[in-house]
């Protein structure tokens, strides 16, 4: 999924299921995982990605950062916001992978275990033999996960601009 499409489910389930929490922190949770990124051009990349920062341990400790420090009277609702957005992405992501170059879903119990996690793959990753070891060639793979995402693009947009807007 992509970044913006992460960003739209933890924006969507801020709204539906997450009320009480914090939406700046459950949005950053919902994109952290995907901080590896940065590395998209090195040639270690396609090893890595979906391994060290989509993880329980990953998530648990970015959770507990963010709560050690956010305001004091913050730092519940930041530590378990940003951990709802961080197992949101963890759990999309084990079920939508285009990428079977390193295994099929998440490490989710990484650096524990190198076994991949995914109940199921609702994607065809035959689409995508080479990978990000092919940035431009993986890009036009993409196509069928974000058709999964317009739905969520749309409820976001429905819920964003039915809010009550208070004026300054």
């Amino acid at each position: 999924m992509s970044p913006i499409g992460h960003l739209t489910i933890s924006y969507v389930s801020s709204r539906t299921f997450f009320r009480n929490l914090s939406l700046t922190a459950l949005l950053v949770g919902g994109v952290l995982p995907d901080i590896d990124f940065l590395f998209l051009f090195f040639k270690w990349f396609n090893q890595a990605h979906r391994v060290v920062s989509h993880n329980l341990l990953f998530i648990l400790t970015a959770s507990l950062f963010a709560a050690a420090v956010s305001d004091k009277g913050q730092k519940k609702a930041a530590g378990l916001s940003l951990l709802a957005g961080g197992m949101l992405h963890l759990m999309i992501d084990s079920v939508m992978d285009i990428n079977p170059t390193n295994g099929i879903g998440i490490a989710l119990f990484w650096p524990f275990s190198d076994k991949f996690f995914s109940p199921f793959n609702i994607l065809n990753p035959s689409l995508n033999l080479a990978g990000w070891s092919n940035p431009m060639g993986m890009v036009r793979t993409l196509i069928p996960g974000l058709l999964y995402e317009i739905p969520f693009y749309i409820i976001a947009a429905i819920l964003f601009f039915r809010q009550k807007r208070t004026c300054p």
